[in-house]
């Protein structure tokens, strides 16, 4: 009979150095290094033996408040199982009889769910088939290092490579933080980022935790800067483990050009890991995993190499895992969030502004009678530092916007917002001030502002990005598709249409039951009387059509 055993191995045991080591495929997150960080909770390496092979999973044990019982994490990053057998090849025996010891682990602790981020690169969700339920998430970056230099730049996005060299020209310089003064430059660049994009709480690591992080001893780390002109404005820390260059934390200041330095940062561990002969540099995902957002879009201008990113859930005790979540009022239906009870609700999104105008103005205003926290504003070619004292950064240098949070378009001119509205890949917010009156029966759509003293009455459907202005009045059962601009005082009449993109001027009056095409432009003080075509301009009482915009 082959010898099996389990066991369990504390974070201060050396054990656990000496089971990763000896893993096959494994990276920093999986060392006891990494999950000595961990302060307030309890990291665990389980382990299932089977004579001189294993299959062990990190994980972090936390008490679920109020309760008798605990649940299992993983640490930030890509974790789950590792083996010193190829996972291609690990035998059905080996993977039952670990998840059977890892079933009894969690019962003997009551230990009620369980959940492992699963590192892209490895197979080592096979390990965990038909053991509660691995869900396919993202896709993450990769650069294979392993292929020539020429074979690596070929992946890159022709604007990379074009602000790449643009960089250079300028006497950029990338280098490796090796002072004191680096470091805390570092440190104090990614805590400025972080406040900018309006990051969640986790992403803001006291000073405490980058020593102890960089003091580690399980795996390598470089911080490489970014200077111009003796003034260091962007930074990344990677890691290096086991032949894998991780992309791990980065941040980055505004730049007097063109281009984000962060660009040629990544450039420069490429080709750091090219030298040191690695497999590959893992730039990672999204925001939590999303491949849909601006810091998704930055890596993937590198390489086209896509690795899935997959996450495992584990319920040991579904009894007590839905009195948990009947404790909390959260239903499966509420959320994909995992665990469940975990799930925190009505957490209001934290809000940008595109745009540094006085339309900007008037919606930051409305935002704050609101209670909405605006996080800062954002222009491609701002002018100002800063408008109602809130900051105004250049959307170009913002790469890592957090999709979680919520913009606003304050741009006047319908066009203009609607080919803005294409770039922003989160969610839009809706502003309406406290003293406009809208009908709880009627349809306000992502990214419209409603401005103070507009009506908007029973059944009328209101557009993406539509501005209805001061005093406007919307009757019942109209219609505003995206993109329009109501002006100031101007009054619709029930049943109107009005198109995409069209502008009604102010004080102008709209007939009931009349249809304006997209596009068209009513003058200030028009009364129309009759539908308008596409791209009318019309003037006057009764409005005449004066020309065509197109």
């Amino acid at each position: 009979m082959p010898i099996k055993s389990s066991s369990v191995i504390e974070v201060n045991d050396t054990k656990w150095s000496d089971i990763i080591s000896s893993s096959y495929a494994y990276d920093f997150y999986h060392t006891q290094s990494y999950h000595q960080l961990e302060i307030n909770n309890r990291p665990v390496l389980f382990v299932a033996n089977f004579e001189k092979d294993f299959i062990a999973i990190p994980l972090i044990i936390r008490n679920i408040d109020g309760t008798p019982y605990f649940d299992c994490t993983s640490v930030y990053g890509y974790c789950g199982p590792i083996s010193n057998i190829d996972f291609n090849n690990i035998s059905n025996t080996h993977i039952d009889y670990f998840q059977e010891e890892l079933q009894r682990f969690f019962k003997n602790n009551k230990i009620i769910t369980a959940f492992s981020r699963l590192h892209p690169l490895f197979l080592n969700h096979v390990v965990l088939k038909n053991f509660g339920q691995i869900v396919d998430l993202n896709d993450t970056i990769v650069i294979d290092t392993s292929v020539t230099e020429d074979d690596q730049k070929k992946k890159y996005r022709k604007s990379i490579k074009y602000e790449i060299n643009q960089l250079r020209k300028q006497e950029v310089i990338v280098y490796e933080a090796k002072t004191k003064e680096d470091i805390n430059e570092f440190i104090r660049i990614y805590k400025s980022t972080m406040k900018k994009v309006a990051a969640t709480e986790d992403y803001f690591y006291d000073e405490d935790y980058f020593n102890r992080f960089l003091s580690s001893s399980c795996f390598e780390k470089i911080i490489l800067l970014a200077k111009h002109k003796e003034k260091i404005y962007s930074g990344a820390i990677f890691t290096i483990s086991n032949g894998i260059m991780q992309y791990h934390l980065s941040g980055a200041l505004d730049f007097e050009g063109k281009h984000s330095l962060t660009k040629l940062i990544v450039d420069e561990a490429r080709i750091l890991a090219t030298k040191l002969k690695l497999k590959f540099l893992h730039l990672g995902g999204g925001f939590g995993g999303s491949d849909k957002d601006t810091l998704f879009h930055f890596k993937s201008g590198f390489s086209d190499i896509r690795s899935q990113f997959k996450n495992w859930n584990f319920v040991v005790d579904q009894d007590i895992y839905n009195q948990l979540n009947k404790k909390v009022n959260v239903l499966e239906k509420d959320s994909n969030f995992f665990p469940l009870y975990r799930f925190k609700k009505n957490t209001k999104p934290k809000v940008y502004i595109f745009g540094c105008s006085g339309h900007a103005k008037v919606i930051i205003d409305i935002l704050l009678l609101m209670n909405v926290k605006i996080v800062s504003i954002l222009d491609d070619k701002p002018i100002y530092s800063e408008l109602l004292g809130f900051p105004v950064f250049d959307y170009n240098r913002v790469e890592f916007l957090n999709p979680d949070n919520q913009l606003i378009i304050a741009v006047g001119d319908n066009a203009t917002r609607k080919n803005l509205s294409k770039r922003w890949k989160g969610q839009y917010k809706i502003a309406i001030h406290p003293k406009a009156i809208v009908s709880s029966f009627s349809t306000i759509n992502d990214g419209t502002v409603v401005m103070a003293s507009a009506i908007i009455n029973s059944g009328a459907r209101i557009g993406k990005h539509v501005i209805i202005n001061s005093g406007a009045l919307i009757e019942h059962d109209c219609i505003i598709n995206d993109f329009a601009h109501i002006s100031p005082m101007a009054s619709l009449a029930g049943s109107v249409l009005v198109g995409e993109g069209t502008q009604i001027g102010i004080n102008a009056t709209i007939r009931q039951g009349i249809n304006i095409g997209k596009w068209a432009l009513i003058g200030a003080g028009a009364v129309i009387v009759k539908d308008v075509p596409d791209y009318a301009v019309v003037v006057g009482n009764p409005g005449k059509i004066i020309r065509y915009n197109q």
